[in-house]
């Protein structure tokens, strides 16, 4: 892990952005499939006829790959990373962010606060970084809002990875 960024907001904020897509729809008109390939949906199963799953007969607006992946993917995800033409063996998040918020969220139980910090970054991110309005929303007294801010980070922090954890080797696999 690199050493903790000076400002956790900026750094949560930064990365937040460059996980979320700037555009909603491509130019083109999107009449076909919904799943990738090898990965059969609901909808695709009980629609006739099967190659007409998304869009419209009259067409709607294709949906940016980016954005698809965003809504379809869950928060853990993973991608070879590419980076200046080589590609790297390793998987990586592709929303190493959202990743972080959906492990901080799962870590707690009934009596711990975690998925609370966990909505209150969320909102936080949503409102571009404005803390006091998500304090507000959740009831978050003003004078503990900042410290409470502080602790949401921190622990965010403290999650954040880009890659995932190697997985056990089973003797099975092993094999």
């Amino acid at each position: 892990m690199t050493a903790r960024p000076r400002d956790l907001l900026t750094w949560f904020l930064e990365g937040y952005r460059a996980e979320t897509p700037t555009e909603m729809h491509s130019g083109a008109v999107f009449i076909g499939r919904h799943e990738q390939p090898g990965r059969e949906t609901l909808w695709a199963k009980h629609s006739k006829p099967a190659d007409l799953v998304g869009g419209s007969h009259l067409g709607s607006p294709g949906d940016e790959p980016t954005f698809r992946r965003l809504m379809e993917d869950g928060a853990f995800a993973t991608e070879v990373a590419e980076y200046e033409g080589h590609k790297d063996t390793v998987n990586h998040y592709r929303f190493p962010m959202r990743a972080a918020i959906a492990r901080l969220a799962g870590r707690g139980d009934a009596r711990q606060n975690y998925p609370f910090m966990a909505r209150f970054l969320y909102r936080t991110a949503c409102r571009d970084g404005d803390w006091q309005a998500a304090a507000r929303s959740m009831g978050i007294v003003e004078q503990v809002a900042p410290f409470y801010l502080e602790a949401s980070l921190h622990r965010l922090w403290s999650k954040y990875e880009v890659e995932p954890p190697a997985r056990p080797i089973r003797t099975e696999e092993a094999a």
